[in-house]
């Protein structure tokens, strides 16, 4: 089962609806995927590149491109 599939199934156990689950679920994958941008960046993010990380989420690139994009 992957992520997305294992937090769509704990929020149904938790009792959200679909419209909740379907509004919430982008923005818990943006944040997780965010955190794996943390990690293999291997420190804090400052203010400056997490809202650049954010950014480069919501236009739909991969964390291997954004933490490509930190390191130049």
């Amino acid at each position: 089962m992957d992520v997305e599939a294992l937090i769509s199934a704990a929020l149904r156990e938790a009792g959200y609806g679909p419209d909740v689950i379907g509004s919430a679920l982008p923005r818990i994958m943006r944040i997780l995927d965010a955190e794996d941008v943390r990690i293999a960046v291997g420190r804090s993010l400052s203010r400056k590149e997490r809202d650049y990380v954010r950014v480069q989420l919501e236009l739909g690139l991969g964390v291997s491109e954004i933490v490509s994009g930190l390191q130049r």
